[in-house]
């Protein structure tokens, strides 16, 4: 199962150790994948989803997403207000880290509106770049 990790830049550098464990990440399921038009569609959806997340419920700085393709195991779907959203039951496994995803520089000061609750802070972040990282960069992120 791919999984959309809503994380700060803090946690770059430990996630590829195997022992990184956050609580809850984001994942396309049945229904949400046939109420989308592709694939792509809806894995950018749930990105997008776990990217705000970590800026909204984590206070990260900017938006920082990691994504691992995990056994599904270790995700149960969670009862929360998101339909994507699974809690995580053990830590990811260093070799799951696929790449991840971090706001363009700049993105900073919406960052911090958004999480004040400005609302036009959040569409312009929406409507900023996510940048893509390698697993094999994330220690030299932050």
């Amino acid at each position: 199962m791919r999984i959309y990790v809503p994380a700060t830049p803090g946690d770059l550098a430990g996630a590829r150790s195997g022992t990184w464990a956050p609580a809850r990440a984001y994942a396309v399921n049945a229904d949400l994948a046939t109420s989308l038009e592709d694939d792509e569609v809806a894995d950018e959806y749930v990105r997008d989803t776990a990217a705000l997340a970590s800026v909204l419920d984590l206070g990260s700085p900017r938006r920082v997403v990691v994504v691992a393709d995990i056994p599904d195991s270790l995700a149960t779907p969670a009862s929360s207000r998101h339909p994507a959203a699974v809690n995580l039951t053990g830590p990811i496994p260093a070799d799951a880290v696929v790449c991840a995803f971090v706001d363009e520089e700049g993105a900073e000061s919406d960052a911090r509106a958004a999480s004040d609750g400005d609302e036009e802070a959040v569409m312009r972040l929406e409507l900023r770049d996510l940048l893509w990282f390698d697993a094999t960069e994330l220690a030299d992120l932050d």
